[in-house]
């Protein structure tokens, strides 16, 4: 969310060719299956495989990416790398043959590596393949399940997880606390797991002039995922009450989207939708606000959150993809009015931006955080090759730009 979205979509059309693709590409692929479209202006998910296939690109890898046709947009990806949307439903009925085509075809191509973004992606992995498998888990949803005194549902995504682990040769998640939490859920595949940390995108996050005249504090993320709606309720509930009788004057404004519009704010705080631009919408922020609660996986949005400039104040599920960081991190209501308060009532006198903006910007680019999975990569170099499957004549023969069925 921190640009502005192209207002279309694509629904099983051609595969694309990357408009600015790296001259003289090797033969062999990374090829990289998500059930969820990688997008710069998508969701936490969606924005960290855009980075990540980005910063990969960069390097010089190859990548071809597999998403099922649907109304999510591609158009940021379809940029950078090649794009297959195959139509393998329509109207929630599968498509005859489609599956067993999309397979053939994937088979056929001798890929470097292959990586399942997330164990709900693990149907479009073919059965048989010799490329190596890179499993990136974003959530170890067994673990939060068990967490939430819900052990049915943590059984069910026990197995789900158990049986991508185990089609997998490394299992990847997005910080050091999720590692402990899978490992603490499948311990037999500790020595195959590590952490690929979040990062952020200098570019979005240009120099430019700040303002602390007013005394705002800012909040911004998809608040229809849980832990940011209960967060963002806890901020309304139990913080802002407090803060408003200490800084009668402070001010908030909230970005983002899936905010439930039935439920009101309390005065002083205003909910301004999608933006253009977080840097733009944070520059005249003092302080950035980042409550997650009962989280599961990381927050991007407190890396963001870091290099907005402003001063940051986090929960402890927030921040925990980030230990050491120079931020509050309180999950004490009247601490964090407290905090804020403070933040207010110096915003004339305190560093601006806050020193940590250089900090971030310095050590989490993401060519800094892609480097464990780079690692992996060439570890891997010489194992890739598939087997080619006898062609039955399907749509879609390795070319881009032809239609997938």
């Amino acid at each position: 969310m921190a640009r502005a979205r192209a207002p279309h979509g694509s629904a099983g059309r051609p595969a694309t060719q990357p408009r600015a693709a790296s001259a003289g590409a090797p033969q062999g692929a990374i090829l990289w299956l998500s059930v969820e479209v990688p997008d710069r202006f998508g969701q936490g998910g969606q924005r960290r495989q855009y980075h990540q296939i980005a910063a990969l690109r960069e390097n010089g890898r190859r990548v071809v990416v597999v998403s099922p046709a649907g109304p999510q947009d591609d158009s940021s990806i379809a940029a950078l790398v090649e794009v297959l949307r195959p139509r393998l439903h329509v109207r929630g009925r599968a498509v005859p043959g489609a599956a067993q085509r999309l397979s053939r075809r994937l088979r056929s191509e001798p890929w470097d590596a292959i990586v399942v973004s997330h164990q709900d992606s693990l149907w479009l992995l073919p059965e048989e393949t010799e490329a190596p498998v890179l499993l990136d888990v974003h959530n170890a949803m067994s673990a939060w399940y068990l967490s939430r005194g819900l052990p049915a549902q943590a059984a069910r995504h026990r197995d789900l997880e158990a049986r991508a682990i185990a089609r997998a040769d490394a299992v990847m998640t997005c910080s050091e606390t999720e590692r402990v939490r899978l490992i603490a859920q499948h311990p037999d595949a500790a020595a195959r797991t590590f952490t690929a940390p979040l990062g952020i995108d200098p570019q979005e996050w240009p120099d430019r002039d700040y303002s602390r005249t007013l005394p705002l504090v800012v909040l911004f993320g998809g608040w229809g995922w849980e832990p940011n709606r209960r967060g963002l309720e806890w901020f309304a509930g139990e913080v802002w009450p407090r803060l408003a009788a200490r800084a009668p004057e402070a001010r908030c404004r909230i970005a983002g989207t899936g905010r439930d519009p039935s439920v009101s704010l309390p005065e002083g705080v205003e909910f301004v939708g999608k933006v253009p631009s977080l840097a733009d919408f944070t520059a005249e922020a003092t302080v950035v606000a980042v409550p997650v609660v009962d989280g599961v996986g990381a927050a991007m949005k407190f890396a963001e959150s870091m290099a907005s400039g402003a001063a940051v104040i986090a929960t402890p599920d927030a921040a925990n993809a980030f230990p050491g960081a120079q931020a509050r991190v309180s999950a004490d209501p009247a601490a964090w009015a407290e905090w804020i308060a403070e933040r207010l009532r110096r915003r004339g006198e305190e560093p601006v931006p806050a020193s940590e903006r250089a900090q971030v910007l310095a050590e989490r680019t993401w060519a800094a955080c892609v480097a464990p999975i780079e690692d992996w990569l060439s570890a891997q170099s010489g194992r890739g090759g598939a087997s080619v499957a006898e062609s039955d004549g399907a749509p879609g023969d390795g070319t881009t730009g032809r239609s997938m069925p």
